[in-house]
């Protein structure tokens, strides 16, 4: 998986809250407009936080089609690998066991990755799409920088692993993963 996907997908569950608070920012900024600065100055920073927000909407619209393509255990490969909600892993996704072994569970993860690259290339959103649309948004950038340094785990939050099942080969029952943290 390219690092650009990486990040819309580890960005994903943040998508909402980032736009609302960017709404929250522009409205704060309009209201004080031009104290301190110009005028012109000022509705040119809220004419960019405009911009970043539409384009976190657009990601966020763009996820949302193609997620909707994925079957449920993609979307729990997703959610336990990249969103990593707690709510949603033990609501939504609470019956679901990973019936396989380790090994099996990584090539599902790889053939996951592959179907997810190509669902967004079908949909225009190659890596070029991806440098013109945020390049301005420096966070992105950061996000994306971070992520080409250290791989995905460099950007997730420390955190304890949620147990998965996997079956211990032997057919004779499961075995869990143990509990460990994930580095920064």
């Amino acid at each position: 998986m390219k690092a650009y996907q990486k990040v819309m997908l580890l960005l994903y569950p943040k998508l909402e809250r980032i736009a609302e608070d960017i709404r929250k920012i522009v409205n704060a900024l309009a209201c004080c407009c031009g104290a301190g600065e110009g005028a012109e100055k000022s509705v040119e920073r809220v004419l960019d936080y405009i911009y970043v927000r539409g384009c976190f909407l657009a990601m966020k619209a763009e996820m949302d089609e193609v997620l909707a393509q994925l079957c449920r255990e993609e979307r729990y490969l997703l959610e336990y690998k990249y969103f990593r909600r707690k709510q949603k892993l033990a609501g939504e996704f609470a019956d679901l066991r990973m019936d396989c072994s380790e090994r099996t569970y990584f090539r599902r993860q790889n053939r996951l990755a592959d179907k997810f690259n190509a669902l967004l290339l079908r949909r225009g959103l190659s890596e070029d799409w991806f440098m013109t649309t945020y390049s301005g948004v420096p966070y992105v950038m950061a996000a994306l920088e971070k992520v080409r340094a250290g791989g995905e785990k460099s950007f997730c939050d420390k955190r304890v692993r949620r147990t998965v099942r996997f079956s211990d080969g032997s057919g004779k029952g499961e075995r869990e993963e143990k509990e460990k943290p994930l580095s920064v």
